[in-house]
């Protein structure tokens, strides 16, 4: 128990976890905050608009074009000293340039989507809202500057500083508390409120940045004058940034098609169900991936400097499966009854349904520390493989489950199909590295 404990401290567990929790619950009062102001002083169609702007910060989640991944290896092993500060600087150049021609291409697309189309295809019945045209095109406008200024939180979490990005997203809910709490004494318009999102998501990238670059020393050569620069070695900025874009599109897009098969496999009340129950689960497993980030940095310079035994990956897993089993713990006794009382008893999440929630969660953590620890070229490939066998063979299960399961299928056959396809595969990977480089020591 002294050695578990002893390793948790190392990558600084608690700390991160409390101030992702923090965050969190400062995201959801301030959504809760603009929920009441709208419905109460504007109408339940005012919220909706804004819910769908909102919404749109999750829209290009792998803005990136999983060029972060590429960014944290390179930081890693700069710190490490296998790269020079010239192999470095250019490198992550090299990651901004392509991200800042991103962001142009994005700018130019909603500029054309505004002036020469229109939103109407993305906000459907909503369009014509007072205002909500413009505030799409706004957040769009924020989503594409933070993908450059998105680097500075990616630095951090090379430098294994995962503790100053967690806190650096309690900016997002401060800044939105801080616009909406002026408009509604003011008694400002709806549309007002619908500028808040975009701010609160380009402001949270922005202190990234500059924490990056004040505190740890972030510098980077003039734009464009890196872009074809060759790679140094051993960074692989595309063979990096490749798989990783699969696996986050892929787990992105696994996870969100839940509630649209549900919908044509399975009944309306189905859909309430799961996405009650994925209200309370969502957290949970923010928790517990940011806490997982902790050991991507680590476990790159231990790898690099023949440091890491197969003990302390032994008790990471173990770790994490207690974080995990807590978590689930957690959601399966609390979930069912509080969704019930939310919903006045509408909706009553049924006992298998908590079972697949729990148990995909525990699959969850168990895979962090070997999701982590795999994030080389060829350990992120491995990991790509295995996320579209397992979207393939997820999507299949829940077409046959859901009537038979009903909401509980999505959750029961991604758990089933992870844990075979991805985590004890990737488990047994990333071991056989770790003891092969003890061996060689």
């Amino acid at each position: 128990m002294t050695a578990l404990l002893a390793r948790a401290r190392e990558i600084d567990l608690g700390g991160v976890a409390l101030y992702r929790l923090i965050a969190l619950v400062a995201g959801f009062g301030a959504n809760v905050l603009a929920i009441a102001v709208l419905s109460r002083q504007h109408g339940s169609s005012a919220y909706a608009a804004f819910a769908i702007v909102a919404s749109l910060v999750n829209l290009l989640p792998f803005a990136d074009l999983g060029l972060g991944a590429s960014i944290v290896n390179a930081t890693s092993d700069r710190s490490a000293a296998r790269l020079t500060r010239g192999q470095y600087r250019r490198t992550v150049s090299k990651a901004r340039d392509f991200m800042i021609i991103f962001m142009l291409l994005v700018i130019g697309i909603t500029a054309l989507a505004y002036y020469v189309f229109s939103f109407d295809g993305l906000l459907g019945n909503l369009a014509d809202t007072p205002g909500i045209p413009e505030a799409t095109a706004y957040t769009f406008a924020c989503i594409a500057l933070a993908i450059p200024l998105g680097m500075g939180g990616r630095v951090l979490q090379g430098l294994g500083r995962m503790i100053d990005v967690v806190r650096i997203g309690m900016v997002g809910p401060i800044v939105q508390v801080c616009i909406y709490i002026p408009l509604m004494v003011l008694g400002a318009p709806s549309y007002a409120y619908f500028w808040g999102p975009g701010t609160a998501y380009l402001a949270t990238a922005a202190l990234g940045y500059i924490v990056a670059r004040r505190r740890y020393g972030l510098r980077l050569n003039l734009p464009f004058t890196s872009l074809f620069s060759p790679d140094a070695r051993g960074t692989s900025l595309w063979l990096t940034a490749a798989p990783f874009l699969i696996i986050s599109v892929g787990m992105t897009i696994g996870f969100q098609s839940h509630r649209v098969l549900l919908s044509h496999f399975g009944t309306p009340q189905n859909v309430a169900e799961y996405s009650l129950v994925a209200q309370f689960l969502g957290p949970l497993l923010a928790i517990t991936g940011v806490v997982g980030q902790n050991l991507w940095a680590r476990y790159r310079k231990d790898l690099h400097a023949n440091s890491l035994s197969t003990s302390a990956f032994k008790h990471h897993l173990v770790i994490f499966a207690f974080i995990g089993l807590v978590f689930a713990t957690a959601l399966f006794c609390l979930a069912p009854i509080a969704a019930t009382i939310l919903s006045d008893g509408q909706v009553s999440p049924p006992t298998l349904l908590a079972v697949g929630a729990v148990s995909y969660l525990l699959i969850q953590a168990i895979h962090q520390p070997s999701a982590m620890l795999l994030s080389d070229t060829s350990g992120l490939w491995f990991q790509a493989a295995c996320v579209i066998l397992v979207a393939a063979s997820t999507v299949t299960l829940i077409v046959f489950m859901v009537p038979h399961l009903g909401a509980a299928a999505p959750y029961l056959a991604m758990a089933a199909s992870m844990l075979v396809l991805q985590v004890i595969p990737s488990i047994r990977v990333a071991y056989k590295r770790v003891a092969r480089q003890q061996r060689n020591t």
